[in-house]
């Protein structure tokens, strides 16, 4: 996977994010307080800007950096990151959108750091939140 296709899937993941938000609020006004708190909605739209950022920042860099020497790992990427943005948009439970936009931040991250470890791990860490999600 290039740069520029994580830097995509980042922002598609934010894209898919503002939807899932943006659903808990207008079901927020139809059930009231069994709706999204104000303070969860703040959060998820603060994450969805820094995923945004995140990825601004990967197009921008992209020259300079390569997921390189992790074959397996780029042609795991692409599927998990599509994995990530269906179960955010199937998914109401905000502290789930939180708990993979936070990883995803440090997935980016670690791509921009160039560190294979720290990206593997993050990997690792995105699977452990889409298992915390699988449907029962």
């Amino acid at each position: 996977m290039r740069v520029e296709q994580l830097a995509d899937s980042l922002s598609q993941a934010a894209v898919t994010l503002h939807g899932a938000v943006m659903r808990a609020i207008r079901k927020r006004a139809s059930q009231g307080e069994n709706g999204i708190s104000h303070s969860q909605a703040q959060a998820v739209f603060a994450l969805e800007v820094a995923l945004r950022q995140q990825a601004n920042q990967l197009y921008a860099d992209a020259a300079g950096h390569t997921v390189a020497g992790l074959e397996t790992a780029q042609r795991q990427l692409s599927g998990l990151l599509d994995t990530v943005r269906l179960r955010i948009a199937r998914n109401d439970d905000v502290r789930h959108w939180i708990s993979l936009a936070t990883s995803l931040l440090h997935l980016g991250s670690a791509v921009l750091a160039g560190n294979p470890e720290r990206i593997l791990g993050t990997l690792g860490k995105v699977r452990e939140r889409l298992q915390e999600m699988a449907p029962d």
